[in-house]
């Protein structure tokens, strides 16, 4: 009697995830291994407001020291290109500035870099970067298409 209920709840649960009980799982060969595509920097990983509150944090943190020219076009784009934004992130985040390394706020970092990413004509999007290291991990550093 017990292996009969537990076979019958064991063919329900797998039934509601589609698993059937004699077959194994219907989707392990779509789903099993397989994560969704990383966003690049050509999928609107950040937005016009953002871009513009980067800019102001640049231009009143980091232009005593950078020119936007280093951070705009094959200059910036050639070491980075196939790169997570995150080796960006931890550049920026963990040297920067260079006479206060790590003392911008994370959120800034984050809108910085959508600033540079501005710099180079990437997409806007309807989300803002988030300013953490795990976000950035996720992004490709990808050149226009």
């Amino acid at each position: 009697m017990m292996r009969s209920i537990l076979f019958v709840t064991a063919t329900a649960l797998a039934t509601t995830l589609g698993v059937t009980a004699l077959s194994g799982p219907t989707f392990a060969m779509a789903t099993v291994g397989e994560q969704a595509p990383a966003k690049t920097t050509n999928s609107g990983v950040y937005t016009a407001e953002q871009a513009e509150r980067g800019k102001k944090v640049f231009e009143a943190k980091c232009t005593a020291c950078h020119d936007t020219a280093r951070f705009t076009g094959e200059v910036f784009l050639d070491p980075w290109a196939g790169k997570p934004l995150k080796d960006v992130w931890d550049i920026a985040s963990g040297t920067m500035p260079e006479d206060n390394p790590g003392s911008l706020q994370q959120q800034e970092y984050g809108d910085i870099i959508a600033y540079f990413l501005h710099l180079n004509a990437f997409p806007t999007g309807d989300t803002e970067l988030k300013g953490d290291a795990t976000a950035m991990a996720a992004i490709k550093i990808e050149k226009k298409p």
